[in-house]
């Protein structure tokens, strides 16, 4: 697994970008996929790569949350039970939803994939595509922070039962995505920074992922 080498190069990085609301040329398309825990801030880290890059992204828990009823239409018969996001019915969620976008400049997943049935299931979906093999991005965040920073937000599903049952369910995804993917596809970033900071150390990864000029 990759640790940032220089994890204050992202401050270079955020300076010189990372305010820049408009999205900026990519000459390369991306598979990323974006995972951490409850907390790590991935809701605002997708939307800086949309954003900066022009990057369409997909974040599984807003796909559930909009399409009930297409759940139940890709549902398998006999699954009824486990988390949302390992429903073989997000699978077919996930292949309409690609199927719909420009993936010109590629995609970024939140929260997908969460099994090796999904992964497997994405490894297929980019062959048919054409999408590169993944980028992984970790926002690694420990667990104890996680905790204070859901306690400090004060949302009404943050119960402390549902926070440990997230955190649960994201070191089973990180379990699954270091056995699954090479260690040299996956890139760990030290969550508990400043968001610019986090920003910017994303953009080096991926301008050190990019073709050399």
């Amino acid at each position: 697994m990759k640790l940032l080498r220089a994890i204050g190069c992202g401050v270079v990085f955020t300076l010189q970008f990372g305010a820049a609301a408009q999205s900026q040329p990519v000459d390369k398309r991306f598979l990323i996929v974006l995972i951490g825990p409850t907390g790590s801030g991935k809701t605002t880290q997708t939307e800086f790569l949309k954003q900066r890059f022009g990057i369409p992204t997909i974040a599984v828990d807003d796909l559930i949350q909009a399409n009930p009823a297409a759940l139940a239409k890709f549902r398998r018969p006999g699954v009824t039970s486990g988390p949302p996001q390992l429903n073989p019915a997000v699978d077919g969620l996930i292949a309409e939803k690609l199927a719909a976008l420009d993936l010109a400049k590629g995609v970024v997943l939140d929260g997908y994939p969460g099994s090796k049935d999904q992964a497997d299931h994405l490894a297929a979906l980019a062959a048919k595509m054409n999408l590169p093999p993944p980028i992984v991005i970790q926002i690694d965040l420990p667990d104890d922070v996680a905790r204070r920073r859901l306690k400090e937000r004060q949302r009404a599903d943050d119960t402390p039962e549902l926070i440990d049952e997230r955190l649960k369910n994201y070191h089973r995804e990180m379990d699954m995505i270091r056995s699954y993917y090479p260690k040299a596809n996956i890139w760990t970033i030290n969550g508990d920074k400043p968001v610019a900071v986090i920003s910017g150390t994303i953009e080096a990864i991926l301008k050190d992922e990019m073709p050399k000029q």
